[in-house]
């Protein structure tokens, strides 16, 4: 089911619900510049069919929500989560957030606590730049050559056209899925044109990267948060280092973490299953 939520700030946001609302939410943060369909359908549907109320939705600035007109930071996003959650009377969510999204949920979390019943936040850290060349303020390690060459060729050669945008975009998966499991690339040639035509008008998504570098590291804050979290992260992830993870381990209060060999910075469609069952398994216990 799909439906359109306003923000704080008259934005429109598009949300799609799987399951029933009797059940308790979950709510899918999706990373940085991503739209909220990049949350695998066999996902959401194998956590609804567990027994939650999953929502995924478009980031402001990405598919079929609203452009924003001025310069805002990740507490910009956090506020339109806790819009979608009041505006579709959940009450309350478990709140799983990916990569840039699991910065967003954090934030969520500190901001409006009432609204957040547990944390997942897969391939996160708690202190990342959308400038890939700016190290993270606090130490942590800064993305890994894979990413940096990616990075280095669109700056050398930008792509020109929608086939070598589709083909530069194709290939940015590559990079985040990694190298150490089988690449699906009918899966994401057909993601990235479901991406491309749910767009209107100038892509705006670089919002998301100028906002990263806008907010400043949630370390010291984060050591105040007191809900269930779990923390996953993949061992070869290129973007933001396993030791981003930890970081979120060691500063988060009784949260836990699950380490994934082999896993990039986001999951493959094919392990949806594994991810669903990390998922509900904390879910439960909370």
């Amino acid at each position: 089911m799909e439906r359109t939520i306003a923000t704080q700030d008259g934005l429109r946001l598009w949300t799609e619900t799987f399951g029933s609302r009797r059940d308790p939410a979950v709510l899918l943060v999706m990373g940085g510049t991503a739209p909220g369909i990049v949350w695998p359908d066999a996902l959401c549907r194998l956590i609804a069919a567990d027994g939650y109320f999953v929502v995924r939705y478009d980031h402001r600035d990405t598919g079929r929500s609203g452009k924003s007109d001025g310069e805002y930071d990740l507490s910009t996003l956090a506020a339109d989560a806790a819009d979608v959650i009041v505006g579709l009377g959940l009450g309350s969510a478990h709140v799983v957030g990916q990569s840039v999204g699991g910065m967003v949920a954090q934030l969520l979390a500190l901001d409006r606590p009432e609204l957040v019943r547990s944390l997942v936040l897969l391939s996160s850290s708690p202190d990342a730049n959308g400038d890939v060349r700016l190290p993270p303020r606090t130490g942590l390690p800064g993305p890994r050559p894979p990413m940096l060459e990616r990075v280095a060729r669109l700056t050398t050669s930008p792509p020109r056209g929608p086939e070598e945008c589709m083909a530069a975009a194709v290939d940015g998966w590559r990079v985040l899925v990694g190298h150490a499991v089988p690449f699906d690339q009918a899966y994401w040639v057909d993601l990235v044109r479901r991406v491309m035509s749910r767009g209107h008008g100038p892509d705006t998504s670089w919002r998301h990267s100028a906002a990263l570098d806008r907010t400043p590291p949630l370390t010291g804050r984060i050591a105040a948060l007191d809900v269930p979290t779990l923390v996953v992260h993949g061992e070869q992830d290129p973007v933001l280092p396993l030791e981003h993870g930890e970081e979120l381990h060691r500063v988060i209060r009784h949260a836990r973490l699950w380490r994934i060999a082999g896993m990039g910075h986001i999951f493959p469609p094919h392990w949806s299953s594994t991810i669903r069952s990390l998922v509900v398994d904390h879910l439960r216990r909370t």
